[in-house]
């Protein structure tokens, strides 16, 4: 993605997808404790929620896919 070709919406879309993401890392430290459980959950945790943002940000470029059921 060209950063100079970032739309506002795309831009509000990226702002509220980190929030949300920092909100969830911080619930799920707060409930695990630290160690290599904690860091594998974060990143299986992480790789969806990219896919989501990827998701939305095509869906604002493109409209909602044809095959929507």
């Amino acid at each position: 993605m060209d950063i100079s070709k970032v739309s506002q919406t795309e831009e509000y879309i990226m702002a509220r997808h980190s929030r949300m993401i920092g909100k969830v890392l911080d619930i799920i430290e707060a409930c695990l404790p630290e160690g290599n459980q904690l860091d594998k959950v974060k990143r299986l945790i992480n790789k969806p929620m990219y896919d989501f943002r990827n998701e939305m940000l095509k869906m604002n470029e493109c409209g909602v896919p044809e095959d929507y059921k």
